[in-house]
């Protein structure tokens, strides 16, 4: 006897359920079967690590969200569905829903600078700070991706506040220079010049290059030219706003080391805490067989780097108060200086003004890209 209409419909909902009830199941035990990976190559992260299950965790609550953690990072196939979930928001129209725009061209650009931020307030620190050391120095802020490839940004995004924070930083930078990079950086890519990774949020090796230039043109400086540079290019770099993005089909890119015929015996020195490390070269080229390649700049970020160049005129000493902006640029400056001292202040935290009275530097470049001094907390500890 052939079923009822009533019977199908009963039946497809059991077949529904039965299906998702098996989906649950399955999941459950291959998470328990899959080894779990400690590390995504493709967020470039290390994944939770199980939880410790105590007494303190569960009545602070700490434990459930230990657990909800571990869950998230090592569920089966998790990396797919991220990168699913990521195309389908793009192919629906909701580009930039994670943060990062998938712009022409293959660039992945941030989100621009909030309006509330606290650049005002780090530009009157580091003010008050060069008044305080009567130090002749010098202010460069990065403008942001967003801002300089505008034309390769989506038809919809939110705008980027950087004509309007720069007059603010202008404003604010006291008796500071400020090396504004807007005009020169706008003018080059019309010119066809690559100044920002696709996959990064940080400037290229070029992109540092013409900010060295445009710094050593106000301060009087003769710059190395690029003919005067051997260039190595290295292929297969990712950075974080692709990581971050969950585009993981995008393409990756080149990454050049630029080393100045100039150069004459370097040395590196490396400060964590009561550590001291020591090097010949300025970049750390075993980075470059890790996910990460960034750090084959001065190794990445450190509290203190010391940086000496014994064919660059002795006298001149110069302090970098910088962020990450700082290590693909900092090498350009060596053939300028005998002595260059990088502080982060997100990992240094005692007095940056000793280094000034007690060693004799007698410059201070300020260096950080306008969205990490839109965000940063640290700077408020300078002195």
């Amino acid at each position: 006897m052939p079923k009822t209409m009533k019977e199908k419909k009963h039946f497809t909902q059991y077949i529904i359920s039965i299906v998702f009830i098996i989906f649950i199941f399955g999941m459950a035990v291959l998470f328990l079967l899959l080894p779990k990976a400690k590390y995504s190559s493709n967020e470039k992260r290390y994944l939770s690590d199980p939880p410790q299950v105590s007494m303190q965790n569960l009545a602070s609550g700490q434990l459930t969200k230990d657990i909800e953690s571990y869950l998230t990072d090592h569920i089966p196939f998790r990396e797919f569905y991220v990168g699913t979930n990521a195309y389908y928001n793009l192919y629906t129209g909701r580009n930039g829903s994670n943060g990062v725009y998938s712009g022409s061209d293959g660039y992945l650009i941030n989100d621009p600078v909030e309006k509330e931020n606290n650049i005002e307030k780090n530009i009157k620190v580091f003010a008050d700070f060069v008044n305080e050391n009567n130090i002749d120095a010098t202010l460069m802020i990065v403008p942001s991706t967003g801002y300089v490839m505008d034309s390769n940004l989506p038809l919809l995004h939110k705008n980027y506040l950087d004509d309007s924070l720069f007059t603010v930083i202008n404003n604010t930078r006291g008796g500071m220079k400020f090396v504004d990079l807007r005009e020169s950086f706008k003018k080059a890519v019309a010119q066809g010049a690559q100044l920002y990774y696709k996959t990064d949020h940080h400037w290229t090796s070029k992109g540092a290059f013409l900010a060295y230039n445009e710094y050593c043109m106000a301060k009087g400086l003769q710059a190395t030219t690029q003919g005067e540079y051997y260039i190595e290019i290295y292929d297969k770099f990712y950075g974080t706003t692709y990581s971050t993005s969950a585009l993981w089909l995008n393409p990756s890119e080149n990454i050049e080391l630029w080393q100045s015929v100039r150069l004459g015996d370097v040395s590196v020195e490396i400060t964590e805490d009561t550590s001291t490390t020591s090097s010949n070269s300025m970049f750390y080229k075993k980075h470059l067989t890790e996910d990460d390649k960034y750090p084959v700049f001065l190794d990445g970020n450190h509290a203190l780097t010391r940086i000496k160049n014994s064919n660059a005129p002795q006298d001149k000493k110069l302090l970098v108060i910088k962020d990450s902006y700082a290590h693909c640029m900092v090498p350009f400056l060596t053939d300028n200086y005998g002595e260059i001292l990088m502080v982060d202040l997100r990992y240094y935290k005692d007095n940056v003004s000793d280094f000034i009275k007690n060693e004799g530097f007698n410059e201070t470049l300020i260096l950080y890209g306008l969205d990490n001094l839109a965000t940063d907390t640290n700077v408020a500890f300078l002195e």
